[in-house]
């Protein structure tokens, strides 16, 4: 596995429940404690686990490092994916083994003992944390680290290029948009937007992880780039659609394509992009794209 430098790479933390399916397992944790767990892992080492909510966005992730070193061998933008994990390094035996079984570039494991493994994300320079545990997700989040928290569910493996899929205000942008409107309604938060146009909006919590994006993608044409970006928003194109592009082009970030439901449900819009990973911090939302098969993160 080629080492990436940290200073430069786009570090990537999965816990092991994000990357594979573990859900038995965690059951089993749960209702008979951490031996039993330990001892099911060790006899069953040999048996590769299945593919999880993050794994195809992993895959995807490594299918660009291929481009990226086909394009400049000397390029250190890259993907570098750290496993964290609260196993023990007994039972973290059969993790190692299945990234093997997949073929999947990943070098960096850690298996931590202490509650709060979420700690460790600075030292190792992370950018994005992808868990399946709520309070691991929110520790992250006051920690200054992009996260979400993927839920489990079969996908079917999409085909490249890597395909991310962003919502808007609280993912993206600020959350200033959504308490107009909870505290002044629709009509209450498109004046805001109307008198805020000129003004880019703030920083969300992923924007830091879509703009390293956007910085790798500026090494291909759009033509040939191995990474595709979306914005699928609940906003009005016509009321509340400027202000958005407008700060995108502020940012600098380049977008392939933007989508502006005006509330609709954006399960269709998403099953015809087929991402390979959406952030929205709509429960609703997440629901909605899990019903059409698409892995889905929640930004609490």
């Amino acid at each position: 596995v080629l080492q990436k430098d940290p200073d430069e790479a786009l570090v990537i933390a999965v816990t092991t429940r994000a990357i594979f399916n573990l859900e038995e397992e965690h059951k089993l944790y749960l209702e008979k404690g951490k031996e039993e767990y330990t001892r099911h892992q060790l006899a069953n080492q040999e048996k590769p686990l299945a593919p999880g909510t993050a794994f195809a966005f992993i895959q995807a992730a490594q299918y660009v490092n291929e481009k990226i070193l086909e394009n400049n061998p000397s390029e250190k933008d890259l993907f570098d994916i750290l496993v964290l994990s609260n196993n023990s390094p007994e039972s973290g035996v059969r993790i190692i083994k299945s990234t093997k079984h997949y073929g999947l570039e990943i070098s960096k494991f850690c298996f931590v003992s202490d509650e709060d493994s979420t700690q460790y994300l600075k030292s190792h320079g992370v950018k994005l944390f992808l868990s399946a545990d709520r309070t691991d997700v929110c520790n992250a989040l006051r920690r200054g680290v992009s996260a979400a928290l993927v839920f489990q569910q079969e996908v079917q493996a999409p085909s490249t290029p890597l395909r991310v899929a962003f919502d808007g205000d609280a993912v993206l942008f600020s959350d200033e948009t959504d308490q107009v409107f909870q505290e002044q309604g629709l009509e209450g938060a498109m004046q805001y937007e109307r008198a805020m146009e000129a003004v880019p909006m703030g920083e969300g919590p992923l924007k830091a992880f879509a703009m390293h994006l956007g910085r790798m993608r500026k090494n291909f044409s759009q033509e040939t780039s191995p990474i595709r970006t979306y914005l699928v928003t609940a906003r009005s194109g016509r009321d509340m659609g400027i202000r958005a592009i407008k700060t995108l082009r502020e940012w600098g970030l380049p977008i392939d394509e933007a989508f502006f439901m005006d509330g609709a449900p954006k399960g269709p819009i998403l099953a015809q992009i087929q991402p390979h990973i959406f952030f929205d911090d709509g429960l609703h939302n997440i629901q909605g794209a899990q019903n059409v098969g698409v892995p889905s993160a929640w930004v609490p």
